[in-house]
């Protein structure tokens, strides 16, 4: 069994870490879910920034969003290629539908990374 914790080294917090990954990341857009930017990184880790605008919903809806990817990149991160940063920008429809569902669509994405 793999380490299924999210640990502060490998969260993006910088400002320049998100606009580097946004800049020279590859682009992907799940249906209405979100957009996943990501490149590789020289750390040997995977790191994970997540964006929630006000266009989501109140604070609630915002950090119901985060909570839900942070839960899913914990879970399949130890099956993710070795050493990327991820820019996540979660989409209106991350907070109405399902849990599975949005399990489901955002795995298979970031698994498809590399």
């Amino acid at each position: 069994m793999g380490d299924f914790s999210f640990k502060k080294n490998e969260r993006l917090v910088k400002r320049p870490d998100f606009e580097k990954v946004m800049a020279a990341g590859k682009k992907k857009r799940v249906e209405r879910l979100c957009i996943i930017f990501s490149v590789p990184n020289e750390l040997g880790k995977k790191r994970l920034g997540i964006i929630a605008s006000k266009k989501i919903g109140n604070a609630v809806a915002r950090n119901k969003a985060k909570r839900r990817i942070r839960e899913i990149f914990r879970l399949i991160k130890h099956r993710m290629a070795p050493a990327l940063d991820i820019v996540v920008i979660s989409g209106k429809d991350m907070v109405t539908l399902p849990h599975r569902v949005i399990e489901k669509k955002l795995s298979t994405a970031l698994l498809a990374e590399r």
